[in-house]
């Protein structure tokens, strides 16, 4: 029960989020606005191409539905079938990256209380041993000269 209604909470703060993003372009539509201009005819210029525009609906509808079949499935489900599929993975997929998100926080949060414990000594220790370990990780990743399985001789 307990990771479900985490999981939910996770969802409802992305979801508030993204409502929060969403009026904030609303409103800098809205400040950005152009005043409207009479048509020859009597009718707003605006009004025109409000009408023009495409809704949120028309976008929607337009938009394919696309995803990954499972192995072995391509050939076999139907189209209606195909398209629950990729709704089943968006909806999990989500899921998981929220899930994956909280693992990012609590692996960080983790690590911060382990760093709490060391001395200040132990703690330069770290860094420096964290330091070498970069640099060689650094240094194994640049590439040689010269091709592949040759050496490189020095003259004496």
């Amino acid at each position: 029960m307990k990771k479900i209604l985490s999981v939910s909470l996770s969802t409802l703060s992305l979801l508030l989020i993204l409502s929060v993003t969403t009026a904030a372009q609303v409103a800098d539509e809205e400040q950005n606005a152009t005043p409207p201009t009479v048509q020859a005819d009597g009718r707003l210029a605006l009004e025109q191409a409000d009408r023009d525009r495409p809704t949120m609906k028309d976008v929607v509808i337009e938009k394919k539905i696309t995803g990954r079949l499972p192995n072995g499935y391509r050939n076999i489900v139907t189209t209606a079938q195909r398209e629950d599929i990729y709704k089943i993975q968006r909806e999990y997929n989500e899921m998981i990256e929220l899930l994956k998100l909280r693992i990012e926080m609590l692996e960080q949060e983790r690590d911060k209380r382990v760093d709490g414990l060391l001395t200040a000594e132990q703690v330069q220790k770290v860094r420096q041993t964290r330091g070498v370990l970069e640099s060689e990780k650094h240094q194994a990743a640049e590439p040689s000269t010269g091709r592949p399985g040759t050496r490189r001789r020095t003259n004496p």
